[in-house]
């Protein structure tokens, strides 16, 4: 991976391209065979196989239209050759390995990566120009990579160039899109980027625990072929797929005078029990932003079940107002106001869709509608907080 070695944007997007690029090359290899994959082993992305050649890819992202051609006295190429041939020199390197020099840059006209492409292959031609240019040059950002491979015998310098392919020109990281779209053969046209994007939301995740430590060791396909399934199978008629965490304390910012908030201080509940509504809110209110804006569901679907939602809520609260009456006691209607809050806490189980489960979207649903004044937990919830509004704007 390459860009400005002294740009810490230009790293980090290096990195991201590896990750992305490696599940691009998992899926690209995977043909019902086991499949591993490493990441920062013996290479920037290692496919180990017990029954065909190892493969190696070396990575080169260069952001920009016009990235600099690779030329014989590319520093990526001196780079990549002096990994390989330390390598083959001290006996790490197996004598079938495939290895991949992956650039977003073109390469030059009658250079040497250029006879190292898949097509007009000549690793002689190669040879004797990355000999020219080692033997004339002095520059210091080659060194290594030019002494490495000198140092090699002719036989050893031939047989490392025969495995060494370079596919040039290769697809910024945000162009890599489509290809990994293309490999989504299975997923109903309508619904590819959606799989595309959580797919690459969660193997950025799952690259992170490689690298970090937390879950060693190399991928195996059958994780990404689970979890193509499983965003598959969320994405069902029956089913959505639940992606957004609970919020943390520092996300929520000031809900203190949230209309869902101030119903809650009329009865009212524990400081707690406000943090938590205020966490169902705001999930719940991404979660439905998101299923909207991926056009997992329709306007017409949420106001279908919002008016569930209201429906349930009326039915229990004018039950409520009935069995009080009207000459109820302030702390009457207050404890009946909390067992109500409480049916919605704890009892209200109103999927969205069948097997679309998750709890906070039911309670976080209530809490968007009480936000909005069109539920209420106690008996005088509208006049009460009409009055305290209007103190406030006198």
């Amino acid at each position: 991976m390459t860009g400005d070695p002294f740009g810490a944007s230009a790293s980090l997007v290096g990195y991201l391209y590896q990750c992305k690029y490696a599940l691009l090359a998992s899926l690209e290899r995977m043909d019902g065979r086991p499949l591993l994959v490493e990441l920062e082993s013996l290479d920037d992305i290692a496919f180990p196989r017990g029954d065909a050649p190892m493969e190696l890819l070396q990575l080169k992202h260069h952001q920009g239209e016009a990235p600099p051609a690779l030329t014989t006295a590319s520093k990526d190429l001196w780079s990549s050759l002096r990994v390989w041939a330390t390598r083959l020199s001290a006996g790490d390197l197996s004598q079938d390995a495939r290895l991949y020099l992956i650039t977003t840059a073109e390469c030059a006209d009658d250079s040497a990566p250029s006879f190292l492409r898949p097509t007009k292959r000549d690793a002689e031609k190669a040879d004797a120009l990355l000999l020219a240019y080692a033997g004339d040059t002095g520059a210091e950002s080659t060194r290594a990579g030019r002494e490495a491979f000198k140092n090699l015998q002719a036989s050893q310098r031939l047989n490392l160039l025969d495995r060494i392919w370079v596919l040039d020109s290769e697809p910024l990281i945000d162009d890599l899109d489509h290809r990994l779209a293309s490999r989504l053969r299975f997923v109903r046209p309508s619904k590819v980027d959606y799989v595309r994007e959580s797919l690459v939301e969660w193997w950025y995740r799952r690259c992170a625990e490689s690298l970090s430590g937390k879950t060693p060791g190399p991928i195996a396909s059958a994780e990404i072929e689970l979890k193509i399934e499983a965003i598959g199978d969320a994405l069902s008629m029956d089913n959505l797929p639940v992606d957004v965490s609970e919020p943390g304390d520092d996300e929520l910012g000031d809900f203190a005078n949230r209309h869902f908030a101030r119903q809650l201080s009329l009865l009212p509940v524990s400081s707690a029990r406000v943090l938590q509504a205020a966490k169902d809110y705001m999930q719940a209110f991404t979660q439905r932003s998101r299923w909207l804006g991926s056009e997992l569901l329709t306007v017409g679907d949420l106001v279908d079940y919002e008016r569930l939602l209201i429906d349930e809520w009326r039915r229990r609260f004018n039950v409520m107002c009935d069995e009080l009456g009207t000459a109820a006691a302030e702390e009457e209607m207050q404890r009946e106001a909390k067992a109500l809050y409480k049916w919605v806490e704890l009892e209200a189980d109103f999927p969205i869709r069948p097997r679309c489960t998750a709890g906070f979207v039911t309670r976080g649903s209530f809490q968007i509608l009480s936000d909005q004044l069109r539920v209420g937990w106690h008996p005088n919830f509208e006049q009460l907080l009409a009055t305290a509004m209007g103190k406030e704007t006198a």
